[in-house]
């Protein structure tokens, strides 16, 4: 541990006698800026500014500037709009991004121009295919049926005890995870089983990768490469975590191109039209379907984790929750088990804005990443350059008293749902957790579908308390 507290100290000690002596806060003459006093506070206390910021002021905008690097931290929701949407081409995944994600290769989120252009034209239509959408809804409904409910209705009975308790995060993620490869690449690796595996080294891979790319995005790339210059930190396990990925992926796409040359398979999931569409390019389709994982598996295993905090906060939302599907479902089904249907689970208003709101206060990338092509004066006033990363700040996006009123700290799903009882849309540059503008999240309804059907289910046939202490 010696080791490991001597470099932070040192790394810590760098950045501050860097901004003592080198840095420049620059803030426009408008009102609502505020700065840190130094940037190793920042980076200390980079989990609590959320809530600070969004009780402190309207808008938060903060450019810092030390040798060798320049990062403007915002959460103004016109910046988001004007990076994002209005001027998207003007702007880039960020310089530093591609470097930092390095282990997503030439999948699409590591792509700008062109190339992500035409990639995107490809996705979007395959998203659109009837068949697709087909095959994602019976992964989902299936996996709850067969997987799901037997593990819950295990864990659930008489005989595991009074104190039997489960990780609900650890049961979403590898739900997520088993329909995402169902859907993605014609597999269901079968992770949420009975019995219950205690290990799955693939479904830890992906979680850990995760945190190391989220902690890469916010960190200033001296830190992260330091780290793993020296073999420290999350840095450590990049190496063991990417192998781990890596044979997982290049099996399943094996198993697809023998499928494919054989005429049997998944036709239409996403992993096999990777395939046609990469020709010799064997690196595409491996990169595709790991950005494929981290995308359907964090969305959905996040969300509904926070979820069912919040229920366990709000009993009363989730008396709602449980009112409105006894007002959809047969009667006969009301005092018994029931499974969902699409049709069933498009009438779920309530439900939906309360995952709407759990999406607003814990967005499951917390932080976007953008940069210039050429300078140019943002609409907070700010002069960025092409070596500007712009981080912008979606979990303080979301707790903006401006943007959502003064109880936007409250979890309340009421916000989103008109007078009339119907849900309200907000734009997504305000309520950006699935992106906004060009780069919007093409399987934003298969998440909201997956989220719904879990928690539907959870809800109606289940008591679940949560395990304090």
């Amino acid at each position: 541990m010696a080791p490991l507290l001597v470099l932070y100290t040192v790394l810590l000690s760098t950045h501050l006698i860097f901004f003592l002596f080198y840095s420049r806060i620059v803030k426009p003459k408008t009102e609502f800026q505020k700065v840190f006093d130094t940037l190793p506070a920042f980076l200390l206390n980079l989990n609590h500014f959320p809530t600070n910021f969004a009780q402190d002021i309207t808008k938060y905008t903060c450019l810092v500037k030390v040798p060798g690097l320049e990062i403007l931290f915002t959460a103004d929701p016109v910046t988001m709009q004007h990076t994002s949407s209005t001027n998207f081409h003007d702007f880039h995944r960020g310089p530093g991004i591609r470097d930092a994600f390095n282990a997503l290769g030439e999948s699409i989120f590591n792509l700008d121009g062109h190339e992500w252009t035409e990639r995107r034209k490809i996705y979007r239509s395959f998203f659109n295919i009837k068949e697709f959408s087909s095959l994602a809804n019976r992964a989902i409904l299936d996996k709850v049926e067969r997987s799901l409910v037997p593990v819950l209705d295990h864990f659930a009975s008489p005989k595991q005890g009074p104190q039997a308790t489960v990780d609900l995060q650890e049961l979403f993620q590898r739900f997520s995870f088993d329909t995402t490869c169902r859907f993605g690449l014609g597999y269901d690796p079968k992770t949420l089983s009975v019995p219950w595996p205690e290990e799955v080294p693939v479904v830890r891979a992906v979680e850990d990768l995760t945190e190391v790319l989220i902690s890469r995005s916010t960190a200033p790339p001296m830190v992260w490469k330091l780290q793993r210059w020296f073999g420290i930190g999350q840095e450590q396990m990049m190496n063991k975590t990417v192998k781990i990925l890596d044979d997982f992926t290049s099996q399943q796409l094996s198993r697809l191109q023998e499928e494919r040359q054989k005429g049997c398979g998944e036709r239409y999931c996403l992993g096999m039209s990777c395939i046609s569409q990469s020709k010799a390019d064997e690196k595409i389709p491996k990169d595709e379907a790991l950005a494929l994982i981290l995308a359907g598996k964090g969305t959905v295993s996040a969300t509904l984790t926070w979820f069912f905090l919040f229920l366990a906060e709000h009993p009363s939302a989730e008396a709602k929750i449980g009112q409105e599907i006894q007002d959809i479902i047969p009667d006969d089904d009301v005092n018994k088990f029931h499974l969902f249907n699409t049709k069933e689970l498009s009438k779920l208003v309530y439900l939906q804005a309360a995952l709407c709101e759990t999406l607003r206060l814990f967005p499951p990338v917390p932080n976007l990443a953008k940069g210039s092509y050429e300078p140019r004066v943002l609409p907070t006033g700010h002069r960025v350059g092409p070596n500007t990363l712009i981080l912008l700040s979606l979990r303080v996006m979301g707790r903006l008293m401006s943007v959502w009123g003064e109880d936007s700290l409250e979890f309340k799903p009421e916000r989103w749902i008109k007078e009339k009882g119907e849900l309200k849309h907000e734009p997504a540059h305000k309520f950006p957790a699935f992106n906004a503008g060009p780069r919007i999240c093409l399987g934003k309804d298969i998440a909201f579908m997956e989220t719904k059907v879990v928690a539907a289910t959870i809800v109606h046939n289940y008591n679940v308390q949560i395990a304090r202490g």
